[in-house]
């Protein structure tokens, strides 16, 4: 039996607004972790970056992730750069551990550490900050990342990121299916469904900036989401 047209417009509406609300919600928490970071309080010493640490975006409480620091020799000679890591830790103290890679010219090298529970502070993140101390022609630079943790059992972060992402998109692109099929929207509302679409994208467009840290333009592009969907909102009630 077929469902009523009315019937197949509530079901597009729920599967959009589900797939959104859920984008929202992973890319909302990972720019705040990305956010706390910088002002969580870990030492500032320099205002250049190097951009070689990387965070696993998202952990779940009862893992052990890796952070990881990738420095390269850009001189002409051998140097062995003091690299240094400070991590939160539930408290006023941060934890701080160190390794000195040496490279030849040209060479790069990637460095460990674990994460645990025992780096998580504010109940949902664990912060890092990385420091590159100076050697032959290398300047100090630092550079910081956050991580989401949630307290989701029997699977680790990468499933937990990976399910998430692909419900909230296959939940949108459902929707939006629906909704194009809906003859009443396509007649008398095409306007709203391009709105719907930008909608999408933007949630995805998010998504991507939450898991690169690049949490400033996250910022607008939650704020551009949240204007659509005002927009889309007034529409609906209004027609």
């Amino acid at each position: 039996m077929n469902l009523n047209p009315h019937s197949n417009k509530s079901v597009g509406f729920l599967l959009f607004a589900a797939g959104i609300l859920l984008s929202v919600l992973l890319v909302g928490g990972l720019i705040w972790s990305d956010v706390e970071a910088v002002f969580y309080g870990l030492p500032h010493l320099t205002n250049d970056t190097f951009n070689g640490l990387y965070c696993p975006p998202l952990m779940t409480r009862s893992e052990t992730a890796n952070l990881r620091v990738t420095v390269r020799n850009e001189t002409d000679r051998p140097i062995a750069p003091l690299i240094r890591v400070e991590m939160s830790a539930p408290g006023v103290m941060s934890s701080s551990r160190e390794k000195t890679p040496v490279m030849e010219p040209g060479q790069s090298a990637t460095l460990e550490w674990p994460v645990s529970d025992e780096n998580i502070d504010l109940n949902f993140f664990i912060f890092a900050k990385a420091f590159r101390y100076p050697d032959y022609r290398t300047r100090l630079a630092e550079d910081t990342c956050g991580i989401l943790v949630l307290d989701v059992p029997f699977i680790n972060g990468n499933t937990l990121l990976a399910l998430w992402l692909g419900v909230s998109i296959v939940s949108t692109l459902a929707g939006l299916w629906i909704l194009e099929k809906h003859d009443t929207v396509v007649i008398h509302r095409s306007n709203m469904l391009a709105g719907f679409r930008a909608v999408a994208v933007a949630a995805l467009l998010g998504v991507i900036l939450g898991i690169q840290g690049a949490w400033f333009p996250g910022i607008a592009v939650l704020v551009v989401i949240t204007l659509l969907i005002i927009v889309l909102l007034y529409f609906s009630f209004a027609h």
